[in-house]
């Protein structure tokens, strides 16, 4: 059984479109965990509207503790021998689950490609199928890199096994899904990748992740220097990949606190000397490009 876990706020506008995908999948033998965190809408409703008529949909309501908190409240109440997370806002294809389940044999993870809900791309425009097998090395180098595969949980079916001793950091206000995926990385042996678009996903312009600043978002900041630290320790061969991805995540937090006149002083201060301390390796870097290197020379003079 896949146990699909749903964390669900103010989602009225979506939630039907995500919830009619993913019952309507071939694969059927599936639970779907809806974790309502306070809504303030009409979304536990339309939730409760859904389980009252489909059995294998099972509704938990809390009040607002953020995502992480109800990620982790589904993950609980999970059965299912895989899990896979699905934002309330995006939808999947009919087939995803019985395609993701018929390529992870043996695999820790099946790692689909994915697209914008809104305009997703036509079969025909995807062409040839490209499927690969990861060991555990290279999905963490892959991880590092932040190109191929990114720290986002939702074209990623997890075997439930893997996620054992696992919680998203309630304390991470953003980038708690990589840092939970690093946990749940370091337990894989094996990841099938394809890439065949079986996911949607929306990007809500009200979203965090959209162009703002925060205290939410430098957050991930200490996330990034604690998977450095570990690094050093257990994977120094990653070092230089994982400084790398601190920078980034430094350089273009720095960005948009600029962007949206963001001033905390102690924040800013914070990333410009994580920004100055590995300034020349950055710079020397072939994996980054010439604008992304110029706005860090900037970063560390002030700008």
């Amino acid at each position: 059984m896949v146990s699909v876990l749903i964390p669900a706020y103010n989602a009225e506008k979506t939630i039907c479109r995500c919830l009619n995908s993913v019952l309507s999948q071939t694969f059927h033998d599936f639970e779907v965990i809806v974790v309502n965190d306070g809504s303030k809408d009409t979304t536990l409703s339309m939730i409760r509207g859904y389980s009252e008529k489909d059995a294998r949909v099972k509704v938990v309501d809390q009040p607002n503790q953020g995502v992480a908190t109800a990620r982790n409240v589904a993950l609980e109440h999970a059965c299912g021998e895989y899990i896979l997370y699905v934002d309330a806002d995006d939808w999947i294809e009919p087939n995803m689950l019985e395609r993701l389940l018929e390529l992870s044999d043996d695999a820790d993870i099946v790692f689909c490609g994915n697209d914008n809900a809104d305009t997703p791309r036509e079969k025909k425009e995807i062409g040839v199928v490209a499927i690969e097998y990861w060991d555990q090395h290279q999905q963490m180098l892959e991880f590092m890199k932040h190109r191929r595969m990114t720290g986002m949980l939702w074209n990623k079916l997890l075997r439930r096994s893997t996620t054992q001793g696992c919680r998203f950091n309630e304390k991470t206000g953003y980038g708690e899904d990589a840092e939970f995926l690093w946990q749940v990385l370091k337990k894989s042996k094996k990841m099938v990748v394809t890439s065949e678009i079986l996911y949607h996903h929306t990007l809500d312009e009200h979203s965090i992740s959209h162009r703002s600043f925060s205290a939410q978002k430098y957050s991930a900041i200490p996330m990034w220097e604690g998977i450095v630290e570990e690094v050093t320790v257990k994977f120094p061969e990653l070092v230089p990949l994982a400084k790398e991805r601190l920078m980034c995540a430094a350089v273009y937090s720095l960005y948009e606190a600029r962007c949206c006149g963001y001033n905390n002083q102690y924040y800013m201060k914070h990333m410009r000397n994580v920004v100055r301390k590995q300034i020349c390796k950055f710079v020397m870097s072939k994996k980054i490009s010439i604008k992304f290197k110029i706005y860090a020379l900037a970063a560390c003079l002030g700008y």
